[in-house]
């Protein structure tokens, strides 16, 4: 009989949605304690144990002062982190399991943000808000990570004092006297009768990265004997269960040098599971990787991701018997904070060090009169990164100065200059010293830093980093003029080395300022190590930088400016910057074949039948001809049809090209789950993984990725570190008859503008060509007569005759140099049917529009570019529904028939979404500057889905218009910070709407001076000094798009609105029937 319980708790951990309508978030912290209840064994009263008992540990780390929903860099709202979104988990998980839970945290606690900085450097005088927040939430113990030396030994036991539960580190000892722990080493606690014993540990990676905090104080040793002898310490004290927190990774390679520094592992939570009997939960963190549970003999581990993303529940069964007490480790999971409410507890504790943090960061010190960005910081030289190398150098008086480009989204825009935008420039807390170097250290110190690239030969070919190399240790160096040469092997990259015209000897000896991490060896920079130390005042580079901006009061890029290293091919010399392609972009001209010639009679084929951009649309909807497009069940009708009309010669492969879930109401409200029963029922063999496939949040899609029995491929989705997402496949193999096909499935690397940034916090999206190339090779060599790549990446196509296709796909397509034989794409909406480099490429726009056919022949007689290709449109009512496919279809539209079909509004005509500007768009655009009591709203043209059909407009066709759930937020601006996010808006094609102004624009000026005019409703023009208030959505406001409007505005707040709740309550005002506002106000001026 299965266990029904265990069921519901694991949907609820594994499928907890975004909340999709104001008030689902408290409905939701309601129901997770009903789900988690049902899930407990029986447990006896508190103080019995005479049957089993079921202890829940839940668990965070590296929470890095992440206490608040709130982006202090860019000063919005974040939704889907904090401790006090955890605080909700755990309050319910406490409701539904009383007296049986235990808290604990694996540390990094205390830095890690501005509200960190500011409680340790700006008001460190009043009580931490971090260990207020803890102690609110009553954790029982937390390990001490590496960033609690951060601010020094002095800082961190002012917090243990603080505190209301034990700081463990078992494997750090005070000096003075030798060998005494310096803090707890283990702790024990009692639920239900039961003693539970918790050991705490610190990676000793201490020693390198806060060598200079805690020299002469601490010793941080080796965890692993330290961690047996406290394991059984607390045993002989009574402990029944043992349970271990510890700031060390699974088993990753240590980022020192363990030879030369004679420290042990960085990185051993593996190696205590297998070493140390008698532990039976371990939670780890430091690598700021997630991990829902693992076991390595009877120990069970589990990892919560950073930053109070998620948090880790797991449980362990308690029983008592003749033979003493036995502990089982059982299901264990982890909880999204993302949709959960904030903990009204944890924010009242927190509200005086959040409303210091929000006024220090924001204060303004200088301005800017031009435009700064680290977006290319990695692959040539910018002014950015020269104002901190020059402030470095100047500060210390030498003749060099070295930095990371810490972060490539880091900008400065013209206006105003905030201390978080200087934050988000430099986020660590290092400090500033010098050291005398030889010219020979200076060499082998750029030679290290340029393995950060891989070797480039092959002419036209992209740049690439390694992967297994964080951006982070590629330091650039101002003072000497180099050249990095990327297709010589790593050591001898460095092909021009010059100090003021003369070549740099050996012998020479230079100065040069650099951070603390990196002057102690930190990333592996060991020949820094005994350099000779000049200057060290203990100043953090970030005041240094503040201190500079308000010294000059207006920053210049040309006060900085100077252009001294560069990456080159194979020249050895002097090549500019940027010669080399970080992502190539090739218009496409290949002819398109409306009717391909038949082939010979009797050759058989492989058919690949191909779909994409799904979008949930379950049932048929009319196009802009009234015409019954798309549906499930006729969608599959037409695939079965293609299948039968070659079956005595073809084999045939079923692949879609991503975005499958995200649209309608009944797919949305089960979170896509008749999307999946439909594929699978119809018998897709793959689908790549789309952006719209993160909108529900990581956990969710894990969830579908679970269910589906056909493969969900990503192979270019990347941690941040460049370390392969172990949950998301890469590829597959699939057999079809004779033949075996090799898939490879890619992202399309805007993922992170076209979904919330907080979906993919953690991820990155590469550059896919050179994987496909990789992966391609690997697919060969393990048998595949066919490689096919399915990708949500698209492109757009001249319908002439032509055929020139523009876009991301056509660039795949042209730098891939392994052979590939065709590709199923998505993204764009669009007609697709074409060849690019000779491999034939099909997209059949989306919504069930259309399908994709491809035949290519068996046997090798023909070529895959010669393969015959169609786009196949069709009609709803010229096919009979696929029988088993309607009845999902039926079932999943019974559960939401009431909400799709009631009547909402009645609209005298069709209102479509063509051209740039239009009516539908103005009329959002309304509803949101009124719902939200704002001067001005934006709404961005990708987040209206759907045209408007005449007639009556139900809640479930308004709903296919603004289907992602997007939450407005409320901006102060000033009329300079407004009309610098307009210049954004009209740097390229306008794709926006506006409420509240009219704007003019000239296309021909220059980016960044193109608006003629804004003019207010009031009829006034937009004035630079005066406030106003602002409205956009939540994907706007963090970074969508490209606009980063949160970050401009001098205020955020986020409104408890949907913008489809605005939409449908602002149209309940206007008289019926609804005529939308259908004046232009983005133009063009006229020529």
């Amino acid at each position: 009989m299965p266990n029904l319980a265990a069921e519901r708790y694991f949907y609820v951990v594994n499928h907890t949605p975004k909340p999709q309508f104001r008030g689902s978030s408290r409905w939701r912290a309601a129901v997770l304690p009903i789900f988690l209840s049902a899930c407990a064994t029986g447990a006896p009263g508190a103080g019995s144990v005479s049957g089993p008992v079921d202890i829940v540990v839940a668990a965070t780390t590296d929470v890095h002062g992440r206490l608040r929903g709130w982006d202090y860099y860019g000063n919005t709202a974040e939704l889907g982190r904090g401790l006090s979104r955890a605080a909700t988990i755990v309050d319910s998980v406490r409701a539904a399991n009383p007296g049986r839970v235990i808290l604990l945290d694996a540390g990094d606690l205390l830095q890690g943000n501005p509200l960190a900085y500011v409680a340790a450097r700006v008001r460190s005088d009043r009580s931490n808000p971090i260990v207020a927040a803890m102690n609110a939430m009553g954790y029982d113990a937390a390990a001490i990570g590496n960033h609690e030396y951060n601010f020094g030994v002095p800082y961190l036991d002012s917090m243990v004092r603080q505190a209301r539960f034990p700081f463990l580190s078992a494997n750090t000892y005070r000096l003075d006297p030798a060998g005494v722990h310096a803090y707890r080493a283990w702790t024990i606690v009692e639920r239900q009768g039961i003693k539970v014993g918790i050991v705490g540990a610190t990676t000793p990676g201490v020693m390198v990265w806060d060598a200079e905090n805690v020299r002469g104080r601490l010793r941080v040793g080796d965890i692993v004997p330290a961690v047996r002898e406290a394991v059984r310490e607390v045993r002989e004290a009574g402990a029944d269960v043992v349970l271990l927190t510890v700031h060390s990774g699974l088993n990753e390679p240590a980022s020192y040098d363990t030879v030369a520094t004679g420290l042990p592992g960085e990185n051993v939570a593996g190696r205590l599971a297998r070493e140390i009997p008698g532990i039976n939960l371990i939670v780890y963190g430091h690598s700021h990787r997630e991990s829902r549970g693992t076991d390595i003999g009877t120990t069970r581990l589990v990892q919560p991701k950073n930053w109070a993303t998620s948090v880790a529940i797991a449980h362990l069964t308690v029983t008592r018997g003749p033979g003493g007490i036995r502990v089982i480790a059982g299901r264990s999971d982890l909880v999204q904070a993302a949709g959960h409410a904030e903990d009204a507890r944890i924010l009242a504790v927190t509200d005086a060090g959040h409303r210091e943090t929000v006024s220090y960061v924001t204060t303004t010190i200088g301005t800017a009169a031009d435009e700064w960005s680290a977006a290319t910081a990695r692959v040539e030289d910018t002014p950015l990164i020269d104002f901190i190398l020059e402030t470095q150098r100047r500060e210390a008086g030498t003749d060099l100065a070295s930095t990371a480009a810490f972060s490539t989204e880091a900008a400065i825009t013209p206006g105003p200059i905030t201390i978080a935008q200087v934050a988000q420039l430099y986020p660590y807390d290092n400090t500033l010293r010098a050291v005398r170097i030889t010219g020979k250290q200076l060499r082998e110190y750029l030679e290290f830093s340029s393995r950060y690239y891989r070797s480039v030969s092959t002419p036209g070919a992209a740049l690439e980093a390694d992967p297994k190399i964080p951006g982070y240790n590629f330091d650039i160096v101002s003072g000497v003029d180099y050249v990095i040469d990327v297709s010589r092997p790593i050591g001898s990259r460095i092909t021009r080395l010059e100090f003021k015209g003369a070549p740099v000897r050996d012998a020479d000896t230079f100065t040069m300022a650099l951070n603390n991490y990196r002057q102690t060896g930190g990333g592996g920079f060991a020949m820094l190590r005994d350099a000779p130390l000049v200057y060290d005042k203990q100043t953090e580079i970030r005041q240094l930088l503040i201190d500079e901006v308000r010294r000059r009061g207006t920053l210049r890029s040309s006060d900085f400016f100077q252009r001294n290293w560069s990456l080159v091919r194979g020249s050895g010399g002097g090549s500019a910057p940027g010669a080399i392609p970080v992502i190539g972009a090739q218009p496409l001209a290949t002819p398109l074949r409306v009717a391909p010639p038949a082939f010979p009679t009797g050759m058989r084929f492989l058919r690949i039948i191909g779909t994409n951009d799904f979008h949930g649309a379950l049932e048929p909807r009319p196009d802009r001809a009234g015409v019954k497009r798309g549906g499930a069940a006729y969608v599959a009708a037409a695939i079965d049809g293609a299948r039968r009309e070659c079956a005595d010669r073809c084999v045939t492969l079923l692949l879609d090209g991503g975005d499958m879930f995200q649209g309608t109401l009944a797919s949305n409200l089960a979170f896509g789950r008749p999307v999946v029963e439909y594929y699978d029922a119809i018998g897709y063999a793959a689908a790549a993984l789309g952006n719209h496939e993160f909108d529900w949040g990581v956990d969710t899609l894990r969830a579908r990725m679970r269910q589906a029995r056909y493969a969900i491929l990503g192979a270019n989705v990347r941690y941040i570190n460049g370390r392969d997402v172990e949950w998301i496949r890469n590829d597959t193999i699939v057999q079809r008859g004779p033949v075996k096909v090799g898939i490879i499935g890619v992202s399309t690397v805007t993922t992170p503008t076209q979904t919330r940034s907080s979906n993919v916090v953690g991820l990155r999206f590469d550059d896919p060509a050179p994987i496909v190339d990789s992966i391609g090779k690997v697919l060969r060599a393990r048998g595949a007569d066919y490689v096919v790549v399915v990708a949500h990446a698209g492109a757009f196509c001249n319908r002439g005759n032509t055929g020139e296709c523009t876009g991301e796909i056509a660039d795949l397509a042209n730098k891939t140099t392994t052979r590939i034989d065709a590709i199923v794409s998505g993204h764009t909406h669009s007609l697709v049917n074409t060849v690019v480099n000779g491999i034939p490429i099909l997209q059949a726009f989306s919504s069930g529009r259309a399908i994709g056919i491809l035949d290519i022949p068996l046997g090798g007689r023909v070529g895959a570019a010669a393969a015959r290709r169609e786009v196949r449109e069709f009609s709803a009512d010229t096919l009979v529904p696929h029988a088993a496919v309607q009845a999902i279809v039926t079932r999943a539209m019974s559960r939401v028939a009431g909400q799709v079909n009631r009547r909402i509004a009645t609209f005298p005509g069709l209102l479509t979404r063509q051209g740039n500007q239009y009516p539908l768009g103005n009329l959002i655009a309304d509803a949101q500057r009124w719902a939200g009591k704002g001067d001005v709203a934006i709404m961005n043209n990708g987040g209206i889905r759907t045209d408007v059909r005449a007639g009556v407009a139900t809640y479930g066709s308004l709903f296919e218009v603004q289907p992602f759930g997007n939450v407005l937020t409320s901006l102060t601006m000033t009329g300079a910070q407004l009309r610098g996010l307009i210049e954004l808006m009209v740097a390229g094609r306008p794709d926006d709407h506006v409420s509240g102004m009219r704007i003019t624009y000239d296309s021909l000026q220059v980016k960044g001076s193109r608006l003629v005019s804004v003019t207010m409703n009031d009829g006034s023009p937009l004035a630079d000094a005066r406030r106003y208030t602002v409205i956009v959505n939540d994907f706007l406001a963090t970074g969508g798009g490209g606009y980063n409007a949160g970050g401009r505005a001098s205020a955020s707040r986020t409104l408890a609105i949907r913008d489809l709740d605005a939409f449908i309550e602002y149209l309940g005002t206007l008289p019926a029937p609804i005529t939308a506002p259908a004046e232009v106000r983005i133009s063009a001026v006229a020529r």
